[in-house]
């Protein structure tokens, strides 16, 4: 009885993978397309000042919170945190450790002028 009910688990896996990953690819297809739709907003803010990247893989405000932009700094985040949670369970690691490598690769491709946030303080890119 205990083989058949592994047999039956072994089989509902074998079946069910492919669902997942297709879920998981499509999440991810769609959480990129709203990344570039947002993409040029994104931009604008950091290129004004009004946004800029932290050390925690985030975006966030300079200064102050512009009401203005804050539903799209508010998606921004939650569409990060989304697509690192995916990457975080497909790779077997958390998170903040995902968060942390995307927030080192937004460093290195921020443009001068950005904003960093890093140790707590808010640089300008040279």
């Amino acid at each position: 009885m205990k083989i058949k009910h592994t047999f039956i688990a072994s089989l509902l896996a074998v079946l069910l993978l492919p669902a997942l990953l297709f879920a998981a690819d499509s999440k991810k297809a769609e959480l990129q397309k709203r990344f570039k739709e947002r993409y040029p907003e994104i931009q604008r803010l950091k290129e004004q000042g009004v946004i800029g990247e932290t050390d925690e893989g985030y975006v966030d405000f300079v200064a102050k919170k512009d009401s203005g932009a804050a539903d799209t700094v508010n998606q921004e985040n939650a569409d990060r945190r989304a697509l690192y949670e995916l990457i975080a369970k497909n790779e077997g690691t958390s998170i903040d450790t995902v968060a942390k490598h995307n927030a080192q690769r937004n460093f290195e491709k921020a443009k001068a002028g950005e904003y960093l946030r890093y140790d707590g303080k808010w640089r300008k890119k040279t």
